[in-house]
């Protein structure tokens, strides 16, 4: 067998380890479903034990199948707050990008830094519980006095891994893009110390941010006896997932654009200038240089996991409830889904927006409901990209479809539809963890550096979905589009009203 690199793919529902050939092929697979912490309204944590060990039962199956890894990097779900004591071990659960307990300390953070343009001019993101985690910190402050007075390391879920793999500390830019407390905008790899400054936190108490690609160290000991991997072996720091799935995707120039599909659903811009909108989440690349703006939906794919683990379990796949949705024609019949079961990101940045059905009525059968909800994800994709096109006067023809949702060619084609351009269906749900694998491949001296020539691209096409030429099919969606675009305005002041019974 051939050396191969590892890609730890640490996500919010699942984690997924991948050996890839330095040529992108896939050798070995190993995931581990994860379950979200929320015990509390608004919450949503992660037990970083449980993933250690997660990842380590991963690692370990991968490890029985390949013969020599060569590297090993990180796609991680962000921003994942982590707090480590002196001995690198969790003080508390991480915190996922999904907790919107901190509403209150992002209102008095925006105050310090002299109010949410100024901040955004400062950071380069919108003061929201996704871009800012240092309004997370000052909760657990303010909140968990006792807990804080023990941490030593802030970091993310990247930190956490590197920690537990190879006994080091780092995150990297991507990650802490979404930290408020590192500009975005400006070069370099240091914390900001104003920002700093206006979150109380000291500088020595967060983690080193080094380039995605750079070894971090080497597996340990210690890890190595878990995982079965060979001790030494270099650990890159790696970077966001969505980073990396841009990243192994090719994403590398001004005006391209591809969405990722899991938990979330992100469609992603590529800029060559840090000219940013408030809409979306800014982050910089892992190619220097490039930055990148995600219309980030908190419950796309997390939608449909609701319906068939809290709804109707006995609709326990994709397959089954696209069978079923397909049932109701283009339009659901007049029933339209609201997708905001976490609060929704781009475009409300709204902690408070709930989901809903609406159109409901005594015809409506449990099809259109379904249909509905692949339907209104869409919407909320539309949504976001008219709002790029007006910042910065570009739409993209084609879009590339990665992650577990884009194994449907029927959802695919409901967008397709919908937004009015084609998408293309992707051959591998694996694009994060291939960016990961090719960053340890990068640590591990296989390519030189992240603008190597050799580096493969996850251009693997099962086919491309064109959209409908059924007129009567797309104005029925022009209409029903418009209905949703008003539904959340009309709804929003109920909405804060119904989170108090929460």
């Amino acid at each position: 067998m051939s050396k191969v690199l590892l890609g730890i793919d640490a996500g919010t529902s699942a984690v997924k380890v991948c050996a890839f050939t330095p040529e992108g092929q896939l050798r070995a697979k190993a995931q581990r479903a994860v379950s979200l912490v929320t015990n509390q309204p608004r919450w949503a944590e992660l037990d970083l034990e449980r993933y250690w060990q997660l990842v380590i039962e991963a690692v370990k199956e991968v490890a029985d199948q390949v013969d020599e890894v060569s590297g090993i990097g990180f796609a991680t779900t962000c921003p994942t707050l982590v707090l480590l004591d002196k001995a690198l071990n969790p003080v508390r659960l991480g915190v996922s990008y999904l907790d919107n307990r901190a509403c209150e300390s992002l209102q008095g953070l925006a105050e310090r830094l002299g109010g949410e343009d100024a901040a955004f001019v400062a950071t380069g993101n919108r003061v929201s519980s996704s871009t800012f985690s240092a309004a997370t910190l000052n909760w657990v402050m303010e909140h968990e006095p006792e807990i804080w007075a023990r941490v030593r390391h802030v970091g993310f879920l990247n930190s956490f891994l590197a920690a537990r793999l190879a006994g080091a500390l780092a995150t990297d830019p991507t990650q802490a893009s979404y930290s408020g407390l590192f500009c975005v905008r400006e070069p370099g790899t240091n914390w900001d110390d104003e920002l700093l400054d206006a979150a109380g936190i000291s500088a020595d108490k967060m983690v080193p941010i080094r380039p995605p690609e750079e070894a971090v160290g080497g597996v340990s000991p210690a890890a190595a006896r878990l995982t079965g991997l060979h001790a030494g072996t270099p650990v890159a720091t790696g970077a966001a997932d969505t980073a990396a799935a841009a990243f192994a995707l090719g994403i590398n120039q001004a005006r391209t654009a591809f969405e990722s599909v899991g938990t979330s659903g992100v469609v992603t811009f590529c800029l060559d200038e840090p000219v940013f909108d408030k809409v979306f989440l800014n982050r910089r690349h892992i190619i220097p240089g490039l930055w990148l703006a995600h219309g980030a939906m908190s419950t796309v794919g997390g939608a449909l996991g609701w319906i068939h683990k809290e709804v109707w379990p006995e609709l326990n796949s994709l397959d089954k409830l696209e069978e079923l949705a397909s049932e109701s024609p283009p339009g659901a019949n007049g029933v339209v889904f609201l997708p905001y079961l976490a609060g929704e990101r781009s475009p409300l940045w709204d902690p408070n927006a709930s989901g809903a059905w609406i159109g409901l009525c005594l015809g409506s059968q449990r099809s259109d409901m379904i249909r509905a909800v692949f339907e209104g994800t869409a919407y909320g994709l539309l949504q976001n990209m008219r709002l790029a096109e007006q910042q910065w006067n570009w739409r993209p023809h084609r879009m590339l479809s990665v992650g577990g949702g884009a194994r449907s060619r029927f959802w695919l084609q409901i967008k397709a539809d919908i937004l009015g351009i084609e998408f293309s269906q992707l051959d591998t749900t694996d694009a994060a963890a291939l960016g990961a694998a090719l960053l340890g491949g990068v640590a591990g001296g296989v390519f030189n550096g992240v603008e190597d020539p050799r580096l493969p691209i996850a251009h693997f096409e099962r086919g491309t979905i064109l959209p409908s030429r059924d007129e009567r099919c797309l104005e029925t969606y022009r209409r029903m589009a418009a209905i949703y675009d008003g539904l959340y305005p009309a709804l929003a002041d109920s909405m804060v009203s119904l989170d108090s019974f929460k």
